[in-house]
C-alpha cells in the first residue's frame, strides 16, 4: 500500500477536489455532511477552536495493489473504512473531524481522507515527521490486512547506504548526515512542491541548498548541492533522484524557469541561509554528462506524470500565470468613477504605511512562495498600490468601492492579520473581475479572497463576474 500526505488552508478547495473526481464516493468517516459545502461548514465549526492555525487541512491517500480490489463494493467499501480508522488513529487524529472518499476511476483501488489537524478539545495534531509515522503505519496495516507491499516511486533513484553507515545506524543509532539528507528531502517534497518552496523548507530544517549554473561537456546545466552539520554532499552524491533535475522527474518538484529563478535567487541571499557557503561549492554542484543525459528527459513540460500521480497532488495549488490570464482589465473596478490621479493616490497612501519598494521583492518572494500566489497576481495587485510593502510587512490596501484607500491589512511573520486605522464600514480589501458584478465572495482576509479567486478562475471558465472581498467582521461590509 502506498500512502501520501499533504498539507493545506483551506477545506472547500480540497473538498470540492476529492468529491468532484468521477466516481467517487463519500463512504465514511466522522462526519454528518454529504456536500463539499455541507462538510466546509462543519470543519468551520472545529476551526473556530484555533481561529490563527494556518495550516488546518490534513489530506491522506492511501493506494493498495491493482489486484487487491475486492469484487463485493460493500465489503470493499468497510475494508477501506476500517483502513482509514485504524490509519487515523496511529496518526493520532481519534479525536478530529475526518471524511473518507473513496476513488475508483484508477486501476489502483484507493481512498483520500480529508481531516483536520485542530482536534475536538482544541488541541493540534502535531505534524513533526508525519511522513515517517505514517510509513511504519502502512507497514503495520500491510500485516493487519494481508495487503502487497508496494514500493513508493518516490524511493527509487535513492542511493543504498554504505557498510559504514549501516554498522554506524546499528552501533551507534545514528544516521549519517547523506541518510539524514535524504530523509529530509523525501520528507519535503511529499506534496510536490516548486523549487522555491523545496529550498525554503530545507533552509528552515538547517540544510544550506545552493543552486548554480554548473559547466559540463555539453554545455551549463542547474545543479544543486545540500550542506548539513558542515558536511556537503552534491545531488549526485546522494543519488539521481535528488539532482537538479531528478527532483522534478522523481520528487515530483516542479520547476519553471520564469517563475522560479527570483525567488531562488532571493532565498540564496546571506539572510537565508542556515550555514555560509563553503569553499567546494562549485565541485558540489557538478554533474558529469552521464547523469545529465540520465535526467534530461525531465524539464518541466516533458515530465510525464500518471493519471495516479496527479490525483496525489495537492488540489488547492495555485494556477499558472497563463492558466489564470489575469488582465489588468480583469481586475478593473466595476464602478463608474474614474481610477486616482497620481496626487489623489498619494494623499490616500498618506493615511496608509510608508511604502518601502526595497522591501518589496522580499515580501513578494514571501507571499508567493508561502502563500503559493502567483507573481504575475501580486505584481498586478502592487502596480495599483492595492499592495505593497513597508518595514518588512506586506500591505494590502482597504478601499471604499470607490477605490479610495481608507486603511490597511498588516500581515505579520507569523500569518496574522492587523489594521492600520478603526475598520470602516465604507471599506475592505476587494478585486473584481470583469463584467455586471452577479455575486459577492466574502473572505476572512485578502490572502483567503485571492485564494478564492484563483481557485475560481482555475476550475470555471464560466464563473459569474465576481467581487471578492478580504473583510474581518460582517460589520465591516461596504454598505
Amino acid at each position: 500500500m502506498i500512502g501520501k500526505q499533504i498539507k493545506g488552508t483551506g477545506f472547500r478547495g480540497c473538498l470540492n477536489y476529492v468529491l468532484g473526481k468521477k466516481d467517487a464516493a463519500l463512504i465514511g468517516g466522522t462526519m454528518c455532511g454529504q456536500t463539499p459545502e455541507e462538510l466546509a461548514a462543519e470543519f468551520a465549526i472545529a476551526r473556530q477552536l484555533r481561529p490563527n492555525l494556518k495550516v488546518a487541512v490534513f489530506h491522506a491517500t492511501l493506494s493498495v495493489d491493482s489486484t487487491e480490489k475486492l469484487e463485493d463494493s460493500e465489503e470493499n467499501d468497510q475494508r477501506w473504512l476500517a483502513i482509514a480508522a485504524n490509519y487515523m488513529k496511529a496518526m493520532e487524529f481519534d479525536n478530529n473531524q475526518y471524511a473518507v472518499v473513496k476513488h475508483s476511476d484508477t486501476e489502483h483501488d484507493h481512498i483520500h481522507i480529508v481531516a483536520s489537524r485542530i482536534c475536538l478539545d482544541g488541541g493540534v495534531v502535531d505534524d513533526s515527521w508525519d511522513y515517517y509515522k505514517s510509513q511504519e503505519t502502512i507497514r503495520q496495516l500491510e500485516r493487519n490486512y494481508n495487503l502487497e507491499t508496494v514500493t513508493p516511486s518516490w524511493e527509487t533513484d535513492k542511493r543504498a547506504q554504505t557498510t559504514g553507515e549501516h554498522r554506524q545506524l546499528k552501533s551507534k543509532g545514528d544516521k549519517s548526515v547523506r541518510v539524514q539528507l535524504q530523509d529530509l528531502i523525501d520528507e519535503v517534497t511529499q506534496d510536490n512542491p516548486s523549487m522555491p518552496e523545496f529550498v525554503e523548507r530545507l533552509q528552515q530544517q538547517g540544510v544550506e541548498v545552493q543552486v548554480g549554473l554548473t559547466r559540463t561537456g555539453i554545455g551549463f546545466s542547474q545543479g544543486i548541492s545540500y550542506n548539513l552539520d558542515g558536511v556537503a554532499l552534491s545531488g549526485t552524491q546522494l543519488g539521481k533522484a535528488y539532482t537538479f533535475f531528478g527532483l522534478q522527474k522523481h520528487r515530483g518538484v516542479s520547476y519553471d524557469k520564469g517563475r522560479d529563478n527570483a525567488l531562488i535567487e532571493a532565498l540564496m541571499q546571506p539572510q537565508h541561509l542556515a550555514i555560509a557557503p563553503g569553499e567546494a561549492e562549485e565541485n558540489e554542484l557538478e554533474l558529469s554528462e552521464a547523469e545529465l543525459a540520465a535526467t534530461a528527459p525531465a524539464t518541466a513540460n516533458e515530465l510525464e506524470w500518471s493519471q495516479s500521480e496527479l490525483e496525489t497532488t495537492a488540489p488547492a495549488t495555485s494556477a499558472t500565470a497563463n492558466e489564470l490570464e489575469l488582465s489588468q482589465s480583469e481586475l478593473e473596478t466595476t464602478t463608474p468613477a474614474t481610477s486616482a490621479t497620481a496626487n489623489e493616490l498619494e494623499l490616500q497612501l498618506s493615511i496608509l504605511p510608508e511604502p518601502d519598494e526595497t522591501q518589496w521583492q522580499k515580501a513578494r518572494s514571501h507571499l508567493a512562495i508561502e502563500y503559493s500566489l502567483p507573481l504575475e497576481l501580486l505584481n498586478l495587485l502592487h502596480s495599483h498600490s492595492w499592495l505593497y510593502a513597508a518595514s518588512e510587512k506586506a500591505i494590502f490596501t482597504g478601499r471604499t468601492l470607490d477605490g479610495e484607500a481608507s486603511f490597511a491589512f498588516v500581515l505579520d511573520e507569523r500569518g496574522n492579520f492587523t489594521t492600520t486605522h478603526p475598520l470602516s464600514s465604507e471599506a475592505a480589501f476587494w478585486v473584481a473581475t470583469t463584467g455586471e458584478i452577479e455575486r459577492a465572495v466574502i473572505a476572512c482576509n485578502p490572502i483567503e479572497a485571492l485564494s478564492i479567486l484563483l481557485i475560481e478562475q482555475d476550475n470555471s471558465t464560466t464563473a459569474p463576474a465576481t467581487l471578492y472581498l478580504g473583510i474581518e467582521r460582517a460589520s465591516q461590509l461596504p454598505i
